[in-house]
């Protein structure tokens, strides 16, 4: 009677288990949609003027509802391309007791786990900066169809970011070092670098760190030719003091 329990206990256990997977199935579309929601507000545009500063900020909002609405390690692979691991436990040693083979085997059996929620959620994530492509971004990427099923396959979030960069900053090919200054000092001591009349210094400050962070993107850290071979301290120093000059030279100096 004990065993004839026990079979229906599993049995009913097990399609239990087969109706959840069954409803998830029958819910996928809806899935999509809630993922659009919790990503609203997120684009990746091409053929833009303001293409580089949208991607910029869509990076940031996409790495903290990672964070939010997934886990850590979601939030780790956009913000810093971190790959998250899930070591091996340490196998048992010769001739191991019976109970250090059942841990063992559970240890593997979590970080196998770990490891389906872990591509699950790159999935995901994929699936939704896709979603967040408008149509001129879908259609660059779409033309790409060899590299993108790749990364599709392998969920390859860091390298669909790393071609979504690629095609809104132009940061590929090699460019003589003079006609890259004179583009960032064009942007840089352009009059949009200039303190408007009602704007307060602070305003000013984070407007101006803005524009650094997309020239930076496009172009990588300004730090001046004269200094390019410098130790990698001196370099951030000189790169420092040129963009406070440059800052200075833009403030209103009469208030």
């Amino acid at each position: 009677m004990s065993a004839s329990v026990s079979s229906n206990t599993s049995f009913n256990s097990r399609r239990s288990a087969g109706n959840s997977r069954s409803d998830g199935r029958s819910n996928c579309r809806s899935d999509r949609a809630n993922a659009h929601d919790e990503f609203h507000g997120i684009k990746f545009a091409f053929g833009r003027l303001d293409q580089v500063p949208i991607c910029l900020q869509s990076v940031k909002k996409l790495a903290d509802r990672a964070g939010t609405k997934m886990n850590n390690n979601m939030c780790k692979l956009v913000k810093k391309k971190v790959e998250a691991t899930f070591p091996k436990p340490r196998a048992p040693g010769k001739d191991p007791a019976k109970h250090v083979v059942d841990e063992h085997r559970e240890l593997m059996k979590r970080k196998l786990d770990k490891e389906d929620k872990h591509n699950e959620d790159k999935a995901k994530l994929f699936r939704s900066i896709m979603t967040q492509c408008l149509p001129e971004m879908k259609d660059k990427l779409e033309a790409q169809s060899t590299e993108l099923d790749k990364l599709e396959d392998d969920s390859d979030v860091i390298g669909l970011s790393d071609v979504i960069k690629e095609l809104v900053c132009n940061a590929g090919g090699a460019r003589n070092k003079f006609v890259v200054m004179q583009s960032l000092n064009r942007t840089l001591h352009g009059r949009g670098n200039t303190q408007r009349p009602n704007e307060s210094l602070n305003e000013h400050g984070k407007r101006f760190l803005q524009q650094v962070e997309v020239v930076e993107a496009v172009w990588g850290k300004l730090v001046p030719p004269c200094h390019e071979h410098d130790n990698e301290k001196d370099k951030e120093s000189s790169r420092n003091q040129c963009l406070a000059s440059l800052f200075l030279g833009g403030t209103d100096q009469a208030r």
